[in-house]
Protein backbone atom coordinates (compact mmCIF):
# COMPACT_ATOMS: atom_id res chain seq x y z
CA UNK A 1 0.00 0.00 0.00
CA UNK A 2 1.40 3.35 -0.99
CA UNK A 3 1.69 6.24 1.41
CA UNK A 4 -1.03 8.17 -0.40
CA UNK A 5 -3.46 5.25 -0.25
CA UNK A 6 -2.69 4.70 3.44
CA UNK A 7 -3.32 8.36 4.22
CA UNK A 8 -6.62 8.34 2.37
CA UNK A 9 -7.72 5.14 4.11
CA UNK A 10 -6.95 6.51 7.55
CA UNK A 11 -8.66 9.79 6.81
CA UNK A 12 -11.76 7.98 5.58
CA UNK A 13 -11.87 5.78 8.68
CA UNK A 14 -11.54 8.74 11.03
CA UNK A 15 -14.19 10.73 9.17
CA UNK A 16 -16.58 7.77 9.25
CA UNK A 17 -16.05 7.24 12.97
CA UNK A 18 -16.53 10.95 13.60
CA UNK A 19 -19.80 11.04 11.65
CA UNK A 20 -21.10 7.87 13.33
CA UNK A 21 -20.31 9.19 16.81
CA UNK A 22 -22.02 12.49 16.08
CA UNK A 23 -25.17 10.84 14.71
CA UNK A 24 -25.34 8.39 17.61
CA UNK A 25 -25.00 11.22 20.13
CA UNK A 26 -27.81 13.18 18.51
CA UNK A 27 -30.08 10.15 18.24
CA UNK A 28 -29.44 9.13 21.85
CA UNK A 29 -30.19 12.63 23.12
CA UNK A 30 -33.35 12.84 21.09
CA UNK A 31 -34.60 9.42 22.20
CA UNK A 32 -33.88 10.15 25.84
CA UNK A 33 -35.74 13.43 25.61
CA UNK A 34 -38.72 11.84 23.92
CA UNK A 35 -39.04 9.15 26.59
CA UNK A 36 -38.58 11.61 29.43
CA UNK A 37 -41.49 13.71 28.18
CA UNK A 38 -44.01 10.90 27.91
CA UNK A 39 -46.61 12.87 29.87
CA UNK A 40 -46.36 15.95 27.62
CA UNK A 41 -48.47 16.54 24.48
CA UNK A 42 -47.14 15.00 21.25
CA UNK A 43 -46.31 18.36 19.65
CA UNK A 44 -44.26 19.39 22.67
CA UNK A 45 -42.41 16.07 22.80
CA UNK A 46 -41.48 16.20 19.13
CA UNK A 47 -40.30 19.82 19.30
CA UNK A 48 -38.12 19.26 22.35
CA UNK A 49 -36.80 15.99 20.93
CA UNK A 50 -35.66 17.73 17.76
CA UNK A 51 -34.05 20.52 19.73
CA UNK A 52 -32.22 18.12 22.01
CA UNK A 53 -30.99 16.05 19.08
CA UNK A 54 -29.67 19.10 17.23
CA UNK A 55 -27.91 20.38 20.32
CA UNK A 56 -26.33 16.97 20.91
CA UNK A 57 -25.11 16.86 17.29
CA UNK A 58 -23.36 20.21 17.65
CA UNK A 59 -21.75 19.33 20.94
CA UNK A 60 -20.64 15.91 19.74
CA UNK A 61 -19.11 17.39 16.60
CA UNK A 62 -17.11 19.90 18.63
CA UNK A 63 -15.96 17.19 21.03
CA UNK A 64 -14.84 14.78 18.31
CA UNK A 65 -13.02 17.57 16.55
CA UNK A 66 -10.99 18.33 19.66
CA UNK A 67 -10.30 14.63 20.21
CA UNK A 68 -9.27 13.72 16.71
CA UNK A 69 -7.02 16.71 16.11
CA UNK A 70 -4.03 15.26 18.04
CA UNK A 71 -4.61 11.87 16.47
CA UNK A 72 -4.61 13.31 12.97
CA UNK A 73 -1.42 15.18 13.75
CA UNK A 74 0.34 11.97 14.82
CA UNK A 75 -0.87 10.15 11.71
CA UNK A 76 0.21 12.97 9.43
CA UNK A 77 -3.34 13.83 8.38
CA UNK A 78 -4.95 17.25 8.04
CA UNK A 79 -6.44 18.61 11.24
CA UNK A 80 -9.94 18.58 9.71
CA UNK A 81 -11.90 16.05 7.73
CA UNK A 82 -11.06 17.56 4.36
CA UNK A 83 -7.88 18.07 2.44
CA UNK A 84 -7.33 21.55 1.14
CA UNK A 85 -6.32 21.37 -2.50
CA UNK A 86 -3.92 24.08 -3.45
CA UNK A 87 -4.80 25.44 -6.87
CA UNK A 88 -2.06 27.30 -8.65
CA UNK A 89 -3.53 30.03 -10.82
CA UNK A 90 -0.97 31.79 -12.99
CA UNK A 91 -0.78 35.55 -12.77
CA UNK A 92 -2.57 37.28 -15.65
CA UNK A 93 -0.29 38.15 -18.51
CA UNK A 94 -0.86 40.85 -21.15
CA UNK A 95 -1.54 38.16 -23.76
CA UNK A 96 -4.09 36.45 -21.53
CA UNK A 97 -5.83 39.73 -20.73
CA UNK A 98 -5.98 40.61 -24.43
CA UNK A 99 -7.64 37.30 -25.23
CA UNK A 100 -10.07 37.68 -22.36
CA UNK A 101 -10.91 41.25 -23.41
CA UNK A 102 -11.76 40.04 -26.92
CA UNK A 103 -13.98 37.28 -25.54
CA UNK A 104 -15.66 39.79 -23.23
CA UNK A 105 -16.34 42.14 -26.16
CA UNK A 106 -18.00 39.32 -28.13
CA UNK A 107 -20.12 38.37 -25.13
CA UNK A 108 -21.20 41.97 -24.50
CA UNK A 109 -22.05 42.49 -28.18
CA UNK A 110 -24.25 39.40 -28.18
CA UNK A 111 -25.89 40.35 -24.88
CA UNK A 112 -26.73 43.89 -25.97
CA UNK A 113 -27.97 42.59 -29.34
CA UNK A 114 -31.22 41.77 -27.55
CA UNK A 115 -32.09 45.41 -28.21
CA UNK A 116 -31.99 44.60 -31.93
CA UNK A 117 -33.58 41.17 -31.73
CA UNK A 118 -36.02 40.62 -28.88
CA UNK A 119 -36.55 37.09 -30.15
CA UNK A 120 -33.05 36.04 -29.03
CA UNK A 121 -31.95 34.99 -32.49
CA UNK A 122 -28.54 34.47 -34.04
CA UNK A 123 -27.25 37.96 -33.22
CA UNK A 124 -27.62 37.23 -29.51
CA UNK A 125 -25.21 34.27 -29.69
CA UNK A 126 -21.67 35.13 -28.61
CA UNK A 127 -20.25 32.46 -30.94
CA UNK A 128 -21.36 34.56 -33.96
CA UNK A 129 -19.33 37.58 -32.86
CA UNK A 130 -15.61 38.22 -33.12
CA UNK A 131 -14.41 40.50 -30.35
CA UNK A 132 -11.43 42.81 -30.22
CA UNK A 133 -9.30 43.97 -27.32
CA UNK A 134 -10.60 47.56 -27.70
CA UNK A 135 -14.14 46.41 -26.84
CA UNK A 136 -15.52 46.35 -30.39
CA UNK A 137 -16.93 43.26 -32.07
CA UNK A 138 -18.05 42.24 -35.55
CA UNK A 139 -20.61 39.79 -36.87
CA UNK A 140 -20.26 38.71 -40.50
CA UNK A 141 -23.55 38.89 -42.43
CA UNK A 142 -22.50 38.60 -46.09
CA UNK A 143 -19.12 38.46 -47.85
CA UNK A 144 -19.36 42.24 -48.34
CA UNK A 145 -21.14 43.40 -45.19
CA UNK A 146 -20.90 42.92 -41.46
CA UNK A 147 -22.42 44.25 -38.28
CA UNK A 148 -20.11 46.35 -36.12
CA UNK A 149 -20.66 46.78 -32.39
CA UNK A 150 -18.90 49.67 -30.68
CA UNK A 151 -18.89 50.49 -26.96
CA UNK A 152 -20.52 53.82 -26.22
CA UNK A 153 -18.73 56.32 -23.97
CA UNK A 154 -19.19 54.99 -20.47
CA UNK A 155 -19.62 58.48 -19.01
CA UNK A 156 -22.69 59.04 -21.19
CA UNK A 157 -24.59 55.76 -21.46
CA UNK A 158 -23.00 53.43 -18.92
CA UNK A 159 -20.25 50.87 -19.25
CA UNK A 160 -22.50 48.28 -20.91
CA UNK A 161 -23.97 50.49 -23.65
CA UNK A 162 -23.32 49.45 -27.25
CA UNK A 163 -24.02 50.99 -30.66
CA UNK A 164 -24.49 48.88 -33.80
CA UNK A 165 -23.56 49.81 -37.37
CA UNK A 166 -24.03 48.02 -40.67
CA UNK A 167 -20.76 48.28 -42.59
CA UNK A 168 -20.29 47.38 -46.26
CA UNK A 169 -17.12 47.51 -48.34
CA UNK A 170 -16.53 51.07 -49.50
CA UNK A 171 -19.70 52.35 -47.84
CA UNK A 172 -20.33 54.75 -45.01
CA UNK A 173 -21.37 52.84 -41.83
CA UNK A 174 -25.05 53.22 -40.97
CA UNK A 175 -26.34 52.95 -37.43
CA UNK A 176 -29.09 50.37 -37.01
CA UNK A 177 -31.62 49.81 -34.26
CA UNK A 178 -33.78 46.89 -35.38
CA UNK A 179 -33.57 43.70 -37.41
CA UNK A 180 -35.94 45.24 -39.95
CA UNK A 181 -33.41 47.99 -40.69
CA UNK A 182 -30.63 45.45 -41.14
CA UNK A 183 -32.72 43.34 -43.52
CA UNK A 184 -33.78 46.40 -45.54
CA UNK A 185 -30.20 47.64 -45.84
CA UNK A 186 -28.95 44.22 -46.91
CA UNK A 187 -31.70 44.00 -49.55
CA UNK A 188 -30.74 47.44 -50.81
CA UNK A 189 -27.08 46.45 -50.94
CA UNK A 190 -27.93 43.34 -52.94
CA UNK A 191 -30.11 45.24 -55.41
CA UNK A 192 -28.39 48.62 -55.77
CA UNK A 193 -24.90 47.69 -54.65
CA UNK A 194 -24.81 50.56 -52.18
CA UNK A 195 -26.17 51.59 -48.79
CA UNK A 196 -26.38 55.28 -49.70
CA UNK A 197 -30.06 56.32 -49.71
CA UNK A 198 -29.30 59.32 -51.94
CA UNK A 199 -28.97 56.99 -54.93
CA UNK A 200 -32.76 56.73 -54.89
CA UNK A 201 -32.85 60.13 -56.62
CA UNK A 202 -33.71 59.75 -60.30
CA UNK A 203 -30.49 59.46 -62.28
CA UNK A 204 -32.00 61.69 -64.98
CA UNK A 205 -31.86 64.81 -62.83
CA UNK A 206 -32.03 67.10 -65.83
CA UNK A 207 -35.79 66.50 -66.00
CA UNK A 208 -36.11 69.78 -64.15
CA UNK A 209 -34.58 71.68 -67.07
CA UNK A 210 -36.22 69.83 -69.97
CA UNK A 211 -39.75 69.85 -71.19
CA UNK A 212 -41.71 67.31 -69.20
CA UNK A 213 -44.51 67.22 -71.76
CA UNK A 214 -42.54 66.05 -74.77
CA UNK A 215 -41.74 69.26 -76.66
CA UNK A 216 -38.27 70.62 -77.17
CA UNK A 217 -38.93 73.98 -75.57
CA UNK A 218 -37.99 74.40 -71.91
CA UNK A 219 -40.88 74.90 -69.57
CA UNK A 220 -41.53 78.39 -68.30
CA UNK A 221 -42.13 78.19 -64.58
CA UNK A 222 -42.33 81.91 -64.01
CA UNK A 223 -46.06 81.69 -63.56
CA UNK A 224 -45.70 79.33 -60.59
CA UNK A 225 -45.76 80.66 -57.05
CA UNK A 226 -42.69 80.14 -54.91
CA UNK A 227 -44.65 78.07 -52.42
CA UNK A 228 -45.59 75.66 -55.22
CA UNK A 229 -41.99 74.92 -56.04
CA UNK A 230 -41.07 71.37 -55.29
CA UNK A 231 -39.38 70.97 -51.93
CA UNK A 232 -35.84 69.66 -52.53
CA UNK A 233 -36.23 67.40 -49.51
CA UNK A 234 -39.21 65.71 -51.17
CA UNK A 235 -37.06 64.66 -54.10
CA UNK A 236 -34.72 62.81 -51.77
CA UNK A 237 -36.04 59.41 -50.88
CA UNK A 238 -36.09 58.54 -47.25
CA UNK A 239 -34.93 55.17 -46.06
CA UNK A 240 -35.49 53.19 -42.91
CA UNK A 241 -32.28 53.00 -40.99
CA UNK A 242 -30.88 56.31 -42.23
CA UNK A 243 -28.11 58.17 -40.54
CA UNK A 244 -29.29 58.94 -37.03
CA UNK A 245 -26.01 60.34 -35.86
CA UNK A 246 -22.41 60.58 -36.93
CA UNK A 247 -20.57 57.27 -36.33
CA UNK A 248 -17.49 57.57 -34.12
CA UNK A 249 -15.01 56.89 -36.89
Amino acid sequence: MTETARTRLLATALDTADSAATVLAGAAAGLATYRALAARPTETRLTLTAAAGALALCLADQATTLLRRPLRGRLGLPAYGYTATATTTPAPSPEQLTTEAAADAAHRAATRAHSLDHGSGSLTQAANWTGQADGSATCELTPDAHLLCLPAPSDRYGAGARTYYLVADGERPIEVHTLAEIVALLDRLAEAGTLDPETDVDEDEHYRDEDQYGDDEPDDHRDLDDEDDQDPDARQSTFAGGYSEEPPF
